[in-house]
């Protein structure tokens, strides 16, 4: 049992409550291909060896420019679907949760790249009806707005309630406002920041302009909590605040504020918006999604979304979560064809491999960290601290551990207090370099 969300800002394979994370970002080094967060954070440094809008495009037409024996974006879809695959202990079955902005040539294509890998697709669901599906929000008021974050757009999908099924009426999306564009302005205007105050930019290098794009996560998760964050870059330090980037909100507001049909409807909202500086302007309700909604949801409505024995279909109207029906939900759009051809596709080769455990869950007997790999060193996880490198360290508390250092980030995202780890968590640590929680058997 198994679901890949495939939304590009972190395209997650959840199995059995933890999931596997990479962003989809694509590096080319030495002939090889790096993916996910390994390769977001070093983008910046290799624009011209990088390619963050493979998923978004997807397509046969011919990759300009050109990116390593990458013919076109399928074949680095396809690619980046066997890394995941394989990281994840490669699952039989998958069901792939798609955006509602994926038009119907691209999903009869990534139908056919997925079933040139080596798993089975046994659904296809739209990732917003499923998510409606079971939230309360949704089940009380009978519509909601889910604004969902990607790499290069974010959407806005209108989803409703009606004849006992949730269904998404409208998807709008918003050209410059994706997760990419709305970094750049927060990076824009720290750096404003830093040239005022110690008249250096740290956007006028790449290695510089990357660090700073690494430690923006945590920058934000300290803007929401405080108001105010403290940034070193290489050698030099600002004082931000959260006013001075409510900017780089403005045009997905008032994006919002054009497509709404009214201001009564409650707006589902990613977890990367959530931090973005100035998004509490937005008028009406919200909701912040958790990391786990998607999965919890395909627990939940799993027998409405996997069709064994039939041809795989869009499933985009789903029964809310409180009905009694047992219908099987239908779809109202054209079957997928299941018979797309795939693409031929470059071997998939390194890439970083997170697998983590929703915060608060901790790994089964069977499937604990014992040591942390810092490059080629496994450090053994044992007594309370484990000092790791650049002033990090692992702490234990009761039976798990917690990741301690400032700009720390657990799977790309920022590191909580006393978050518990779990086998596969991938640990940045800022310019110090990465760490993974593995297990190691005699």
């Amino acid at each position: 049992m198994a679901i890949l969300d495939c939304r590009d800002t972190q395209i997650s394979l959840w199995q059995e409550g933890s999931a596997l994370h990479s962003p989809g970002v694509v590096v080319l080094e030495g002939g090889e291909y790096h993916f996910g967060q390994t390769a977001l954070e070093q983008s910046r440094l290799r624009p011209r060896d990088s390619n963050s809008r493979f998923w978004w495009q997807l397509s046969t037409q011919p990759l300009k420019p050109t990116l390593g024996a990458a013919r076109h974006t399928a074949d680095l879809v396809h690619s980046h679907l066997r890394h995941i695959h394989a990281t994840a202990g490669a699952p039989d079955a998958l069901v792939l949760a798609v955006p509602d902005s994926m038009p119907p040539e691209q999903l009869s294509l990534l139908l056919g790249v997925a079933q040139a890998s080596d798993f089975t697709v046994s659904g296809i669901v739209s990732r917003s009806v499923l998510i409606a599906s079971n939230h309360p929000v949704v089940l009380q008021t009978g519509r909601a707005i889910h604004l969902e974050s990607q790499l290069n757009q974010t959407i806005i999908n209108e989803l409703l309630v009606e004849n006992g099924k949730i269904r998404v009426t409208r998807s709008t999306p918003l050209p410059a406002c994706g997760l990419l564009a709305l970094q750049e302005r927060c990076v824009s205007a720290i750096a404003s920041a830093f040239i005022q105050q110690t008249r250096f930019d740290p956007t006028r290098s790449a290695r510089s302009e990357q660090d700073l794009y690494n430690k923006l996560p945590q920058i934000l998760a300290t803007l929401r909590e405080r108001g105010e964050a403290s940034v070193d870059i290489d050698g030099h330090r600002s004082r931000v605040t959260a006013s001075a980037l409510a900017g780089a909100s403005e045009r997905l507001i008032k994006g919002l504020e054009q497509s709404k049909p009214d201001t009564g409807v409650p707006i589902l909202l990613d977890a990367e918006l959530h931090l973005l500086p100035g998004i509490e302007a937005m008028d009406g309700k919200t909701s912040t999604l958790a990391a786990d909604t998607l999965w919890t949801a395909f627990i939940a409505r799993r027998n409405h979304i996997e069709l064994p024995g039939e041809d795989v279909h869009l499933v985009d109207q789903l029964p809310p979560a409180d009905s009694e029906g047992n219908e099987r939900a239908s779809s109202a759009a054209p079957s997928v064809p299941a018979s797309s051809s795939a693409p031929s596709t470059p071997s998939a080769t390194n890439a970083e491999p997170p697998v983590s455990k929703t915060a608060g869950t901790q790994a089964t007997a069977s499937a604990i960290a014992t040591h942390v790999l810092m490059g080629t060193l496994a450090l053994p996880l044992r007594g309370s601290e484990v000092a790791l490198v650049g002033g990090f360290s692992l702490r234990k508390v009761d039976d798990y551990w917690t990741l301690h250092g400032d700009g720390a980030l657990i799977n790309g995202m920022p590191c909580a207090p006393q978050q518990p780890l779990a086998l596969g968590d991938t640990l940045s640590l800022g310019t110090a370099g990465h760490g993974r929680l593995i297990e190691v058997r005699d």
